[in-house]
């Protein structure tokens, strides 16, 4: 192998790598997701039927809204000594606090004490996950000097890797155990199971990871957050309205996919464990293909606003078909078009700032999107009243999905202006 060609081939392998801690990220989020009908039972029933389901809720937000503290913590320790160090705990930490959620005790058992440790473990979760994102997808679009799109929605798509293995995981479990297990031992399993991702994932980026080329040789700065926020705070500002858009208009789908196949269509846990298992190929290839759209626009602003204008133009009759019409299976569709912008950003992320401080950046305005997409679920519950009807949720889901995508095309428009005006200087 020459030279050139064994460089490629490291390169990638840092892509890979990237992906599989978007693997775990998924893994931890997904499983969360199917078993918040169990953990509203086993730790909030006490709350009644919507109080119950919005501390659920809440729990899960509580590792939405302290991703941006992870990520400007492990942010600006990635621009300082690398990617690489950087990916090693984030995974490890991650894994372990995921882990740790199978051996919770329960409300009955313990009282106010596993709320606590509910609440201690999502916020560690979210806080070694934030520094998963600052950066894995940084890492990834600087290894490569070719096909950055392709390698931001691979990278992305690792998300896929693990909705596979927690809905592959949750459907045996939800198959071949007594329906009443799932509230016993069936969601300890679920979260035990992701084990397993964090150990390969892990072993890989420690048998494989280089550091990324375009940081190595990129000027450093001591202070990565002055220099940030005296220099690039614009950018900051655009890429932090992009990621709110995206992951609040994502997290709709992914909290409530579930909640709308079987509270909603009233579909077995078998069979919407056997949907959402296939959902995570539609994650994938929207994922790719809203990666692909950044080589061929030869832009990542242009194609992150197409992304947001698909997403506005389908949604509707989307929802409409899956809840008016009935047809559970469309939310595979839903989940393709919610997913296209997460390609993309990327690659914009890089557009955006220069390598001394991307990190930084990249940990604080993706994770800082998180603040508004930790209530996406919870606001679209409340306009819909919790109901068992599909009307309701078809208003909800809709406006949601719609205002937040707005937001993504005001991001876009200020990024092509941003883009234009740095080329002229």
């Amino acid at each position: 192998m020459s030279y050139e060609a064994g460089t490629q081939v490291s390169r990638w392998r840092n892509v890979v790598g990237s992906m599989l801690g978007w693997g775990l990220d998924a893994y931890d989020f997904v499983a969360y997701a199917f078993v918040a009908p169990v953990i509203a039972q086993v730790f909030f029933s006490q709350l009644g039927r919507l109080g119950s389901m919005l501390a659920t809720l809440a729990a899960f937000s509580v590792s939405l809204a302290v991703r941006p503290l992870g990520g400007v913590f492990f942010g600006n320790l990635a621009d300082k000594v690398g990617r690489r160090y950087v990916l090693y705990m984030t995974m490890l930490g991650a894994g372990l606090s995921s882990f740790l959620m199978g051996f919770l005790p329960t409300y009955a058992q313990a009282g106010l004490v596993a709320i606590a440790l509910l609440i201690i473990l999502r916020f560690a979760v979210g806080f070694f996950l934030g520094g998963e994102y600052s950066s894995s997808g940084v890492m990834a679009v600087e290894s490569v000097t070719k096909w950055r799109g392709l390698a931001s929605g691979i990278m992305q798509a690792g998300f896929d890797i693990g909705i596979f293995g927690v809905t592959f995981t949750y459907t045996l479990v939800a198959t071949y155990l007594p329906e009443n297990a799932m509230y016993t031992i069936g969601w300890r399993i679920v979260f035990w199971s992701g084990i397993v991702t964090t150990i390969i994932g892990w072993l890989f980026r420690r048998r494989f990871l280089t550091e990324a080329p375009e940081w190595e040789v990129a000027e450093k700065v001591r202070s990565p957050y002055r220099t940030l926020f005296t220099k690039y705070w614009l950018p900051v500002i655009t890429i932090l309205l992009a990621t709110m858009g995206f992951l609040y208009e994502y997290y709709v789908m992914l909290e409530l996919s579930p909640f709308v196949l079987q509270n909603v269509l009233n579909y077995s846990s078998a069979l919407a464990g056997l949907i959402l298992t296939v959902l995570s190929a539609s994650d994938a290839i929207g994922s790719i293909f809203g990666g692909v759209l950044v080589d061929w626009f030869r832009s990542s602003a242009r194609a992150l606003l197409a992304t947001a204008l698909i997403i506005i133009a389908l949604i509707y009759p989307t929802m409409y078909a899956i809840l008016i019409l009935s047809n559970g299976w469309l939310v595979l569709l839903w989940d393709f078009i919610a997913v296209l912008p997460v390609g993309v950003l990327q690659v914009y992320i890089r557009d955006l700032l220069p390598p001394s401080v991307r990190a930084t950046g990249a940990g604080l305005s993706y994770n800082g999107g998180t603040w508004l997409a930790a209530w996406a679920a919870i606001i679209t519950t409340l306009m819909a009243g919790a109901s068992t009807r599909p009307e309701p949720w078809l208003t909800a889901i809709t406006i949601n999905m719609i205002w937040s995508s707005i937001l993504i095309v005001i991001s876009s428009m200020i990024a092509i202006a941003l883009i234009k005006r740095a080329r002229r200087e």
